[in-house]
């Protein structure tokens, strides 16, 4: 007898097609899955581009997404390439930035747990600092706590200014490498921690972005018109990120 061999259905199709960006052909790896509804996303990492999109979704949506976020992907590519040019030694005399000011690292090795701290343009690292691991996680805690301060801050006062944000939403902190924020659908508000290196401007212009969000959960006209009402000059500090953010998120 013979027998009919049954075979599951794929729950995922992946493909390649290339995008021309500026001088540049960046391949695109576009995964088609059963498992997502509606909404098409796109991310840059250091791994390339990848597109997801539901396995009915047509070409011509595709092509369509890609080339209306051309300039982005290519933006986003070239901070990658940037960060990975000038990735951080932790070493002594090495640039650091914080609130928007670049500073000189300055290491004091001695005794006891790792402290770090401002002095004019220097950050300051004292204690038992063997090597530049050891660096780094210093510096990094101490940026975490700088972030929990200065965002709180931030966050409140603006949730005291926005006439639609009735109670200041719970902030928590993440290390991104490709968003600044987010905000959830029940009103949380996620910030990369690596904002703490922008300036006071970039740190509110993210803020007030996520603010928005509870009252236009998209990125619709209306929403831009509720930046614009809130910030009228958003595009400028957006600008401002744009332009240091692949420095901001090196490690």
């Amino acid at each position: 007898m013979l027998k009919i061999k049954k075979y599951k259905r794929a729950v995922e199709l992946r493909s390649q097609q290339f995008l021309q960006c500026r001088d540049q052909s960046v391949p695109i790896t576009v995964i088609r899955s059963r498992r997502r509804r509606s909404k098409l996303t796109l991310q840059v990492g250091r791994k390339g581009v990848v597109l997801r999109a539901p396995f009915a979704t047509s070409t011509v949506h595709i092509d369509t997404m890609l080339t209306r976020n051309r300039e982005w992907i290519y933006e986003r590519q070239q901070q990658f390439l940037s960060q990975q040019d000038a990735a951080l030694s932790y070493i002594a005399g090495e640039h650091h930035d914080f609130l928007g000011e670049s500073r000189e690292l300055k290491i004091l090795v001695g005794k006891g747990r790792a402290k770090v701290g401002v002095d004019g343009d220097k950050i300051v690292l004292t204690g038992e600092l063997e090597d530049s691991e050891q660096i780094s996680r210093a510096l990094q805690r101490w940026y975490q706590l700088q972030a929990q301060q200065v965002f709180s801050a931030r966050l409140s006062h603006w949730a005291a200014l926005l006439p639609w944000v009735e109670d200041i939403p719970v902030l928590r902190l993440r290390r991104m490498r490709s968003r600044w924020g987010s905000c959830s659908a029940d009103g949380r508000i996620c910030l990369n921690t690596h904002l703490i290196k922008a300036s006071q401007v970039c740190i509110d212009y993210v803020i007030v972005h996520e603010l928005c969000h509870l009252q236009e959960f998209n990125h619709s006209q209306q929403f831009y018109a509720l930046m614009a009402e809130a910030m009228p000059d958003w595009k400028q500090h957006k600008a401002e990120l744009e332009s240091v953010g692949g420095r901001l998120i090196r490690e």
